[in-house]
């Protein structure tokens, strides 16, 4: 172990240093309080920019002194804001020109960090948000504003309390930081593996057993993941292999697996650690927001699931080789797995804060590891936990940080309270266009995007307009989440079918539109849930039934419409028939009126009848042989 330290670059054992440090610093923070709130905000910054830079240097070796530069000075201007943070608070409004000189380079350091961790998107909008503050007397409309001088603006964003240092680097330095090292856990500690091969076992000896696993594992891996991309590349370098060894075409294997990673950002407990920035935006307890996840999660995953069914049946494709395949007796000796999803959901039931339940869950994983490694191999692998946990951390440090120059100047400059009254313009005071431009925002602003930074760059321009045409808030703010995710299937960027495609070494429209077709219907129960609080459990038991159950059988219908098979493969009239009862079955979860729930069972029926009687009789069209279906 020393040896291998040895050999390792002094800047990547600096780096690893500082994101053991990173992580130990937060989960210790979950059990004493170290710091008040400003210098732990600062200090849990300034590992940010230290550990982003300090990266850069090792991956750009052109740049090394440049950024080992950039990182001494993230160091000294935290020690600046740390030395000063409560005289800072007395002369708020009242920089003096130190103040100004260290609040101009932190904003440089954070743009820069933000570049170097997620691309030029969040450096455009904060540098958008400061130009649009800077010159609100040349915009025209709703949007003039009297405009904001550069040093005001340069201490209301990082020197006064709530630019820089506010809510949205409070929810990383407290909340992501150590969900992001329960993610580390699970990746290294052996749970994300026993996580993909449990469904690869579950399915085992099934016809089209690697996409039904692909589907679970992505469910598994995605939720704690947060990012569909990384997702992606780690189950679907296993899932799209089988796939395409069982007959699916490539682009489609990887479609299915782009889908299904997305939605895995949908799925409880975790759903990519964006339930807890929800809780804090909405006030309402983490717990519940799982809760009011879990219906349309559920019915995304099964129909995904009813879409590789239909395609598998429709190609008549071949099992994988069980020899091939883990055995489910073997693999379920490792079900202690599932231990920190079970402490997680256990302390959160119990009345705890999320960082607790986060904690306790890190600590169960990390008493696995000891037993699984009671000799030397356990402190490499807590090392690799705690280190990766901090690089994650570190970036999305930055990454809020530079969110919260654009959020500051919306709601500095006046912008914030005269959106929603834009939106309902436009809409002309109609919610279902309020909805309509918001998903058409939530996917352009998401693009390229984490889910939880696009999630939050939408839900502040966009859930205040939609709340004041009537939407219900946890409504508004679920349709947002579920269209900032969305971003990762939509053209022209769609990250996860690019990964997925990438992995399965296809065409990148065609994956694209592969991941479009099996994730249809997350574009769709948005606006279900929206317009029927059921379906998010917001309505008494009865309504809830009714709503699901219409829910679940619109969903078959437009799996079976999208692959052309439902009993046996449709033909042009009964696959029309098959869309209409989809349309109809959600139509009614929106109105309500029996008349239009009982035209989509009639075409249901009548799809049915005709198919059960034709195979009867051993007539209609048949699964044909090894077929291939290009995208449809």
């Amino acid at each position: 172990m020393v040896a291998w330290l040895k050999e390792q670059p002094k800047i990547w054992l600096i780096v690893s240093f500082l994101g053991v440090s990173m992580t130990g610093y937060h989960l210790f923070t979950t059990q004493v309080l170290l710091l008040s709130h400003w210098p732990h905000l600062n200090l849990h910054l300034a590992f940010g920019l230290v550990i982003v830079f300090l990266q850069a240097a090792e991956r750009i070796p052109r740049a090394k002194l440049l950024y080992f530069l950039m990182a001494a000075a993230s160091v000294v201007v935290a020690v600046y804001i740390h030395i000063e943070s409560d005289n800072l608070l007395d002369r708020e409004q009242m920089p003096t020109d130190a103040d100004f000189l260290v609040g101009l380079a932190i904003l440089v350091l954070v743009i820069w960090a933000a570049y170097l961790a997620f691309g030029f998107i969040l450096p455009t909008l904060a540098l958008f948000g400061i130009v649009y503050a800077l010159l609100g007397p040349y915009f025209p409309g709703e949007l003039f504003h009297a405009g904001i001088g550069f040093e005001r603006l340069v201490a209301m964003l990082t020197t006064d309390i709530g630019g820089i240092y506010g809510t949205l680097l409070f929810i990383s330095a407290t909340y992501m930081a150590i969900f992001l090292a329960l993610g580390s856990f699970i990746e290294h500690s052996g749970s994300a593996q026993f996580f993909i091969d449990f469904p690869m076992a579950l399915f085992r000896g099934m016809k089209a057993g690697g996409a039904y696993a692909a589907v679970v594992a992505s469910g598994l891996m995605g939720m704690g993941s947060g990012s569909p991309v990384a997702n992606v590349v780690t189950t679907g370098t296993f899932t799209i292999p089988l796939m395409k060894r069982s007959g699916f075409p490539a682009h489609v294997a990887g479609g299915i697996e782009a889908a299904a990673s997305t939605g895995g950002q949908l799925m409880p407990p975790v759903m990519g650690a964006v339930a807890f920035v929800m809780a804090q935006f909405t006030g309402v307890p983490y717990f519940k927001i799982i809760g009011y996840a879990a219906i349309p999660a559920f019915l995304f995953f099964l129909t995904v699931g009813f879409g590789v069914y239909f395609r598998s049946v429709h190609m008549n494709l071949k099992a994988v080789p069980v020899s091939d395949l883990p055995e489910l007796r073997e693999v379920i000796k490792g079900a202690d797995n599932f231990l920190p999803i079970v402490v997680l959901v256990g302390v959160l039931a119990i009345g705890y804060t999320a960082s607790l339940a986060a904690f306790w869950a890190v600590m169960s994983l990390a008493g696995l590891i000891l037993i699984r490694n009671p000799n030397k191999g356990f402190f490499p692998i807590i090392g690799r936990c705690f280190a990766d946990g901090g690089r994650k951390a570190a970036e999305f440090a930055a990454a809020m940080a530079c969110i919260s120059i654009f959020v500051k100047v919306i709601m500095g400059t006046g912008v914030g309270l005269k959106l929603p009254i834009l939106i309902e313009e436009y809409s002309r005071g109609n919610l279902v266009m309020g909805y309509i431009y918001t998903a058409l925002a939530s996917a352009v602003l998401g693009m390229g995007l984490p889910t939880v930074a696009a999630y939050i760059v939408v839900a502040v321009l966009a859930v205040p307009a939609l709340t004041q045409m009537g939407a219900h808030p946890l409504q508004a703010h679920f349709f947002v989440l579920y269209f900032s995710i969305l971003s990762g299937l939509t053209p022209p960027v769609a990250l996860a079918a690019l990964a997925g495609a990438k992995v399965a070494d296809a065409d990148y429209i065609k994956t694209s539109w592969a991941s479009l077709q099996y994730g249809l219907v997350a574009f769709i129960i948005p606006f279900l849930f929206a317009f029927n609080p059921a379906l998010m459990a917001l309505a008494p038991a009865w309504d809830i039934l009714w709503a699901t159950i219409a829910t679940l059988m619109g969903c078959i219908a437009i799996a079976s419409f999208m692959q052309g098979h439902f009993l046996k493969t449709t033909n042009i009239a009964e696959r029309l028939l098959m869309g209409a009862s989809a349309f109809g079955f959600f139509a009614f979860v929106v109105t309500l009126k029996f008349w239009i729930l009982l035209a989509a069972v009639i075409c249901l029926g009548v799809v049915s009848v005709r198919q059960g009687a034709l195979a009867r009789l051993g007539w209609g069209p048949q699964a044909d042989e090894g077929h291939s279906v290009e995208g449809g």
